[in-house]
């Protein structure tokens, strides 16, 4: 059973771990100020971007427990989320809605300098962990990621002025008269000289 979380900017991830519960909630898109700098205007009220993130303690196969202790645990977290985003096409210039969404694990490291350390090895996504974790932070983080590089629509309704013609194959020339066949058609005949 999921439980909404009551404020995703100040995550007690530990806890989360311990509960073995998922949290779950509903972002308003205008509540990321990153994204919202460059979006387009969008006539109607936006669905919220669905978010569920999942804490979980693992052991790591790595890593040697002392005598007499257990193999230390990670912690790591499972982010999923989903929302309808309101880009611009950058062929016709409309606004459209583009259908995104993302699952990814975290492991979580004491500081930069471990996770640096830890990079280039692992196959997940490396974060430093912090008392109070800004879910909210990296929601966006992950929605940006997934923004398309040159987003378009998949067929738009209306091209750009000249935008279909610039991209159409160009129109066959009629033939060009061959030049030596004029020239041949001036050379005098060799009769009328005598």
């Amino acid at each position: 059973m999921t439980q909404p979380a009551p404020r995703p900017q100040a995550i007690d991830l530990r806890a989360l771990a311990d509960s073995a519960q998922p949290l779950h909630g509903e972002l308003a898109l205008a509540d990321l100020p990153r994204w919202s700098a460059d979006a387009p205007a969008w006539p109607s009220p936006l669905v919220p971007l669905m978010w569920q993130a999942l804490a979980q303690w693992r052991t790591s196969p790595a890593a040697a427990p002392a005598a007499g202790r257990s193999a230390p645990r990670q912690l790591w977290l499972q982010l999923r989320w989903s929302a309808q985003v309101p880009l611009r096409c950058q062929r016709c210039l409309e606004p459209y809605l583009e259908p995104l969404q993302d699952e990814r694990w975290f492991r979580f490291v004491a500081d930069e300098a471990s996770a640096l350390a830890e990079d280039d090895a692992s196959a997940e996504d490396l974060l430093v962990w912090q008392p109070r974790f800004d879910l909210v932070g990296l929601i966006e983080d992950e929605l940006l990621l997934a923004l398309p590089l040159v987003p378009m629509h998949a067929a738009c309704p209306s091209a750009l002025p000249g935008y279909a013609d610039a991209t159409a194959a160009p129109a066959e020339e009629p033939p060009q008269p061959n030049p030596f066949k004029v020239l041949a058609q001036r050379k005098p005949n060799a009769d009328s000289a005598l």
